[in-house]
């Protein structure tokens, strides 16, 4: 039973070869197979080497790919013969032990958001990822996850305010104002009536609300302090300087930590 990541994605990697190939009704160059493989999977680096001896696995197979003459060009490119009759019997694409472990570690950073939309959503898809996952594979994931222990903070919960965050991101979105009652440090109510929502930063299994008040002055707001948000009917224009705000909002509030 084969349990290294690096087998699964060479078997990832080999399949996505082939659904390429099988996409394309003219030969591919190495540069296009490369490029095309790197940006699907995320590859750091791929060589024609590699390339070649992915191509030379399908073959033995019984794939029929030919390296033949690029059209117009002194280069030669893959091609897969689609007329041939095992290209009439390609499964679709499995789920990997890679991908689903992958998955599940990052379902495991979610935890605090449980009971919001961002879980139920979560909760969905890993739903139809186990209708299709055998028990075997299932097992193997089990065992691979074994190895890791991902430590999530308990005391940040959203589950009590479940549309808040839904409310929030549809009003960056939309560049739509909002009115917000919300604590501030030492714990008294203070409103920001007409807030420019610009992002809602995920940092530290915690969420802040970033964006400008009414006269200009950008904040970071976690959304746990936050009382109420209601929409205006009024819109704003983004702030071409917010990237560079919402860094020196983190900074002061590291420096606060």
């Amino acid at each position: 039973m084969a349990k290294k990541f690096s087998r699964h994605e060479q078997f990832l990697r080999i399949f996505s070869l082939l659904e390429i190939l099988s996409a394309s009704n003219a030969p591919l160059s190495d540069d296009v197979l490369i490029a095309t493989l790197r940006d699907r999977l995320g590859l750091s680096k791929l060589s024609s080497r590699t390339l070649r001896r992915d191509c030379d696995f399908l073959t033995s197979c019984g794939y029929p790919i030919d390296h033949v003459p690029l059209p117009r060009e002194r280069k030669y490119g893959w091609k897969l013969c689609l007329d041939a009759p095992i290209m009439k019997k390609l499964l679709a694409e499995p789920l990997t032990l890679l991908e689903l472990s992958a998955f599940q570690l990052a379902r495991s950073h979610l935890r605090p958001y449980e009971g919001t939309p961002l879980w139920t959503g979560i909760e969905m898809l890993r739903s139809r990822f186990e209708k299709c996952v055998p028990a075997m594979l299932k097992k193997q994931v089990e065992e691979q996850l074994a190895a890791f222990r991902v430590e999530v903070d308990s005391s940040k919960r959203y589950a009590s305010r479940p549309r808040l965050v839904s409310s929030l991101a549809s009003a960056v979105v939309a560049c739509r104002l909002i009115d917000v009652e919300h604590r501030d440090d030492g714990g008294r109510a203070t409103a920001d009536n007409g807030f420019q929502p610009h992002l809602l930063l995920v940092e530290h299994q915690q969420i802040h609300l970033f964006g400008y008040s009414h006269d200009g002055v950008a904040k970071l707001l976690p959304i746990e302090r936050i009382r109420t948000a209601r929409l205006q009917d009024g819109s704003f224009q983004p702030n071409g300087n917010a990237e560079h705000d919402l860094q020196r909002c983190r900074n002061e509030l590291g420096g606060d930590r």
